[in-house]
This record gives structure tokens, sequence and C-alpha cells, in this order.
């Protein structure tokens, strides 16, 4: 015999849901709002940043501070508001890095990660906090962790690279690595960084600039590369053209080959590299 319903439980399980309803409707009522309102935050810092990119004079010195002053107050009131929302400490952060806040800015990286452990460009953050303040083991670790997270984002190899260089002696003394391997492992994260990136002309001259790092400059290698990058240039760009050009003056003469590198020298008629192409020609007259 079925059971008869309990006409006051159904009446309470009615009134359980109807609020727990309106309960779910409300909070995201409020979660909509809060997303509209960092978005509107987020959108007005762009529009800043995308004035200064057409006309770096766009605005004052006092007009600008008091912009980015109104910015960080609308990212502080939010967050108090909302303390645990990552986006807004990832947005927060970064803002605070563009105006030399770096010590605020790391502390809303720290936050974020331990809300979200998950975020590569929060690890890359914190990392090249640390690196800044010379705690390159650290800094390794993070970076590391921001590749594992997402191996196909070029800047975390290259800051990768930055870090095995700038902290070598460090980590050779404390066994983290050893020369060798360093060497190796410098000059595969540049190359990575060039793979994903190959018309990141900053990431190409650094990996130019590796092959000089080594402990045994490879002064082959780096020619050859320098022949890559300097084919694939464009013809109206002289000054890149001629920057190229003289890099491969500097590594003929190291190979040896100092007529080919007079010539091309010869060639190199930048104002602006006057000075540092004579540097590589006394260089070359040592040797």
């Amino acid at each position: 015999m079925p059971r008869r319903l309990n006409p006051f439980r159904t009446v309470l399980a009615l009134v359980s849901a109807i609020a727990l309803t309106s309960g779910l409707a409300a909070q995201t009522k409020q979660s909509n709002l809060d997303t509209e309102r960092l978005l509107d935050i987020s959108q007005r810092e762009q529009k800043i940043y995308q004035q200064l990119a057409a006309d770096p004079e766009y605005y004052s010195g006092d007009d600008l501070e008091r912009h980015l002053n109104e910015l960080i107050l609308s990212y502080s009131t939010y967050l108090s508001e909302n303390p645990d929302d990552v986006s807004a400490l990832i947005l927060y952060g970064k803002l605070l890095r563009r105006i030399g806040k770096n010590d605020e800015a790391f502390k809303a990286f720290l936050r974020a990660d331990e809300l979200d452990p998950q975020i590569a460009v929060v690890k890359q953050q914190i990392g090249n906090h640390l690196a800044e303040t010379g705690k390159g083991k650290a800094a390794l670790t993070f970076t590391l962790n921001a590749i594992t997270l997402e191996p196909e984002v070029p800047a975390y190899h290259y800051a990768l690279g930055e870090i095995l260089y700038t902290f070598r002696e460090p980590f050779i003394e404390q066994a983290i690595f050893s020369r060798d391997a360093l060497d190796r492992e410098m000059l595969k994260a540049f190359q990575t960084a060039v793979r994903l990136e190959p018309d990141n002309f900053d990431a190409q001259m650094r990996l130019g600039e590796a092959y000089y790092d080594l402990a045994s400059p490879d002064w082959k290698a780096a020619l050859l590369h320098w022949n890559k990058v300097r084919k694939g240039s464009p013809n109206d760009d002289l000054l890149r053209r001629q920057i190229l050009d003289l890099h491969k003056v500097r590594v003929l003469g190291k190979l040896g080959r100092s007529e080919e590198a007079t010539a091309l020298a010869a060639t190199i008629v930048q104002p602006s590299l006057q000075q540092s192409k004579q540097q590589v020609l006394d260089e070359m007259s040592v040797y």
C-alpha cells in the first residue's frame, strides 16, 4: 500500500526549493554584475593603452596619472568586495607591474596562485619578480611550472633562457646544473622560443647571442643563425639588416675570416651603428 504524502512536509520541501532557486538566481545575478563590472574596468584600462599606442603624447603626465589612479582604485575596491576573484587579481597585478609597483603586484599574483595553482601566466609573473629580485632558484621553479602548464607559449621559454643565463654561476656552484647541461638547456630554451614565434626579432637576436654565451662559444652556429635571419629580414628595414651584418662581422672575425669581416663592415653605414662597428673592428685587431 503506497504511503500517504505528508502535506506539511510537501509544503516545506516546496518552500525550501523555491528559496534555494531564488538564492541561486540572486547569486547568478550578482555574479553576472561582478563580471560586467570587472570587464568594464578592464576595458577602460585597455582603452588607455590603445590611445597611448596610437599617440604617446595623448595624455599629459598628470592626466595619465589620474587615469591610472582611478583604475587602481577601481580594482582595489572590486577586490575588497571579491577577494577571491582570480581574474581580478591577475588584471590588478599586471596593472601594478606596468606602473612599477612590483611588490604589490607580486602579492596579487601570489594570492592568485594560492587560489588557483594551475594558471601559467601567474607562475610566469611570480617567476619574473623572483628573478628580478635575485632569487634565481625560486624563479627557475615557477618558470618551469609555467612551461609545464602551457608549453606552447614562447615567452615562457624565453624567460627560462634568460634565467639560466643570468644565474648560471650560482646554479653551477649549487650543483643545480653542470656547465654543459646549463648551456644545453639555455640554448634549447631560446631555440624553442624562436620555433614557437619565428617572426619575433628579439627572440631571434637572443638566440644568436646565446651562441656567444656558451662556455665554448659556437661561432659557426652563430654565423649560420645570422645568415638565416638576415636572409629573411625585410628589404626595407635597413637598420635591422645592418644590425645583423654587424653581428656577422664579429663572428667572421672570431672565425679568422678577417677580410670578409672588413669588407662587410664597410657596408654598414647606419650612423647609430658606427660606434659599435668600431668596437667590433678594434676587437678584431687584437686577434
